[in-house]
């Protein structure tokens, strides 16, 4: 099977590598799941840069475990950019190895124990603290990693738990490159201690212990896209290709409308109204439902997607996938990395990696326009006009107006 992916001179190489037992197993499980061409090819070399860097670190290929594929993607990032095809490939590889027996089977994380506390975690958040359900979503997954990072499978007994405990758990996403998801661990961690400290169950003290990342409110400006920026982003997408029309439409849904990721993802074919030239986001972030008028190029990008681009699905939701499980819907994941990568080809955007910027610029241009704080508060399903004032930082011309001048040395004397 190799021939037909690779030509005679990249089989030879992977024929001699040592390897190929393990590489031609894995491209016939890449084979079956039906990748596109080029998709195989570039997770078959991952794998291959994978196994030669387990043999420089003298790693036997039945050790390897999620820790040891996210220290090999991190490595790749730091030599070679951008390391999502390195982890998705060998993520590809320990499900397949696993599968065939060569790796021991993850060992069980969710115990009955375990779930239950969890399940009274969210509903305190969601029912006392009344979270919006992504923000529950996100607590509880740093709550489960940080309760099997201490008792692993084993019992949960919370007077084990020590500050070396919290502060080991919060240094590791600093030894695997995951820097700016520390902040929001370190967030999650200290809201579960004061849940457990309620319940009599830690000591407040250990709620001293989780480092604290300083963001002041306010001082910094929102990262927004210039005119000729938005033109060039959109630019990218290839609106001739059934993916090309989804993902354009995806980004003027942010760069117009300023939907959040998950209001893209889970965007429903009943929710876009085409005759009254609206949308419907039920229950965002703030449990708000909002209704938004359509701008007509969204409403045609829409259109244009539904009737000439989206696969048969038995899924509700407008966004479907192109690629293996084709017609499945969409996940926040695969939009971001959507628009990361037609991040890459814009100048002065090739860093970026979240959606948000996006968000910014919907709102930045709806102030610039002309539409007061309040307007944009409510087309952004902010539940206080705080959180939208940042955006009149960034509208440098009506600041202008309202600066008084600086007074001059005269002016300054008694």
């Amino acid at each position: 099977m190799l021939n037909e992916y690779f030509c005679p001179r990249v089989v030879s190489r992977l024929e001699a590598g040592g390897h190929a037992e393990i590489i031609c197993g894995f491209l016939a499980y890449l084979h079956r799941r039906g990748h596109a061409r080029l998709t195989v090819q570039i997770y078959v070399r991952q794998v291959e840069l994978f196994l030669q860097w387990l043999a420089q670190h003298r790693r036997p290929l039945r050790s390897i475990n999620e820790a040891i594929v996210r220290s090999f993607a991190c490595s790749r990032g730091r030599r070679n950019g951008p390391s999502g095809d390195a982890h998705a490939a060998v993520r590809h590889l320990l499900r397949h190895l696993r599968s065939a027996g060569i790796v021991s089977a993850r060992p069980p994380t969710r115990t009955p124990a375990v779930e239950r506390i969890l399940a009274d975690y969210g509903s305190y958040l969601e029912r006392t603290c009344g979270l919006a359900a992504s923000t529950v979503r996100d607590r509880l997954h740093y709550a489960r990693e940080f309760i099997q990072s201490v008792f692993g499978s084993g019992r949960v007994a919370w007077r084990r738990v020590g500050p070396r405990d919290v502060q080991s758990f919060i240094a590791q996403y600093g030894e695997d490159g995951r820097f700016a998801a520390a902040g929001k661990a370190a967030v999650s961690l200290r809201g579960l201690l004061r849940w457990l400290k309620l319940a009599g169950k830690v000591s407040p003290s250990l709620i001293g212990a989780v480092p604290h990342f300083r963001r002041w409110r306010m001082a910094s400006l929102p990262t927004v896209m210039t005119d000729d920026q938005i033109r060039s982003f959109l630019a990218v997408f290839d609106r001739s290709r059934p993916s090309g029309r989804r993902d354009y439409a995806m980004a003027l849904c942010m760069v117009d409308l300023g939907l959040r990721v998950t209001e893209v993802a889970d965007l429903k074919l009943e929710d876009v109204d085409h005759t009254a030239g609206t949308i419907r986001l039920i229950c965002g972030k703030s449990r708000r439902d909002r209704v938004l008028p359509m701008p007509r190029r969204v409403k045609q990008a829409i259109l244009s997607y539904l009737r000439r681009g989206r696969p048969d699905s038995l899924d509700s939701q407008v966004f479907v996938r192109h690629r293996v499980p084709v017609g499945v819907a969409v996940t926040r994941e695969l939009v971001r990395g959507v628009m990361r990568r037609a991040y890459a080809r814009v100048e002065g955007c090739e860093d970026w990696t979240g959606t948000h910027a996006l968000r910014h610029t919907a709102a930045t241009r709806l102030h610039r326009a002309g539409a007061d704080l309040k307007c944009v508060a409510d087309i952004l399903g902010h539940l206080s006009i705080d959180t939208t004032a940042i955006y009149a930082k960034v509208d440098v011309d009506r600041l202008a107006e309202v600066a008084l001048p600086w007074p001059s040395s005269k002016e300054t004397r008694p």
